[in-house]
């Protein structure tokens, strides 16, 4: 509520003028003051007025004249006015003063303090006006964030749904092409040995076949796993989890990462877990988006937390983007930070590319 009142005073009187301007001077308000009705009116176009002080006996315009110009172009904000005058006029002269939007009349010479008073009425009316604005600014604001936070959380529910159908589906992929065909050839090699037992050679070639892709089977199983869950981060630590996991990315993509991980760096399974999610999700979005040929991945501790930052060097996401709210890879990436405890960063450097910062107490 910085913002002052305007409070217009019109005399054609320089002295009077002055002498308003001495006993108003401690008033918080900003006074636009003017000698004639025309002045005036050209000095408050366009300005919201919160009162207006106007001597009634002016040559050209007088008051009466000059309010009815003031509220003309003011239906619903009609600007109250406190007349000066030497002498009360005939009782029409009342009516239209109050009709013109007078709301009170003074005759001079008038004590300041009733001036003061009066004035300091209309102040405190304009003061709550701004307060009741201001909160129902604040509640439509915070409504707002309400009916946002709704929708984010209902379009991460609807993801989380869909990736959990996603996984289910790719899990049954993964074990009907590499694990079904594996054991149903293994399941034609037993069926050929109970048939062909007798041929010993043939059956112990077939045997060392069979042990062979066993082993296979395992490696995938335990692939299989580790993109599930990495045993590694609670064998190892999130270090070696995450050099684990971006040898692997590279493999599959062909983008390079960069690595500085700090082995001292030791959060809750919890903590580790989130980071080594976040990681995960920064990548996959490297891949969809970002066009990037390399990823810079520091892990560190500093001031009592832990960081996890990922850079690119790719196209960058826009201001825009990072602040819609609507980009269910960052909205996940936010909750998982705010749920570990900590906080998430998204950033587009002038030199390209894209910045992760993630920090966990």
């Amino acid at each position: 509520m910085d913002q002052v009142p305007n409070i217009l005073i019109v005399d054609d009187s320089e002295a009077n003028l002055a002498y308003l301007e001495i006993i108003l001077k401690d008033i918080k308000a900003n006074f636009i003051k003017a000698a004639s009705g025309h002045e005036a009116l050209e000095k408050c176009k366009g300005k919201d007025l919160s009162l207006a002080i106007l001597d009634v006996q002016m040559s050209v315009m007088d008051g009466y004249q000059l309010a009815i110009q003031i509220n003309r172009e003011r239906a619903e904000q009609k600007v109250p006015i406190i007349f000066l005058t030497a002498a009360y006029y005939d009782q029409s002269k009342i009516l239209e003063g109050y009709d013109a939007g007078a709301v009170d009349y003074i005759i001079k010479p008038f004590h300041k303090n009733i001036l003061i008073s009066k004035i300091n009425v209309f102040l405190e009316l304009y003061w709550q006006k701004k307060r009741i604005i201001e909160k129902s600014e604040k509640l439509e604001a915070s409504e707002l964030e309400v009916i946002k936070a709704k929708e984010q959380l209902e379009r991460l529910n609807h993801y989380l749904i869909n990736l959990r159908e996603k996984e289910k589906t790719e899990i049954s992929m993964i074990v009907h092409d590499e694990l079904g065909q594996s054991m149903t050839a293994l399941k034609m090699d037993l069926n050929w040995i109970r048939e062909n037992i007798e041929q010993k050679e043939a059956s112990v070639e077939k045997l060392n076949k069979m042990i062979e892709m066993t082993n296979v089977i395992i490696r995938k199983v335990q692939r299989i796993s580790s993109e599930l869950h990495p045993g590694i981060l609670e064998d190892l630590g999130l270090s070696s989890a995450i050099e684990w996991y971006c040898e692997e990315y590279e493999q599959r993509t062909g983008i390079s990462c960069s690595l500085f991980l700090e082995e001292e760096t030791s959060g809750s399974s919890i903590q580790n877990l989130t980071l080594f999610r976040i990681l995960q999700e920064a990548l996959t979005n490297v891949i969809r988006h970002a066009k990037a040929t390399n990823v810079n991945v520091r892990l560190f501790s500093e001031n009592n937390k832990i960081f996890l930052i990922i850079e690119d060097n790719g196209i960058g996401i826009s201001r825009e983007k990072i602040e819609s709210g609507k980009s269910i890879g960052l909205i996940g990436m936010r909750t998982r930070a705010q749920q570990g405890g900590g906080a998430i960063e998204f950033r587009s450097p002038k030199e390209g590319g894209t910045r992760i910062i993630t920090h966990i107490p």
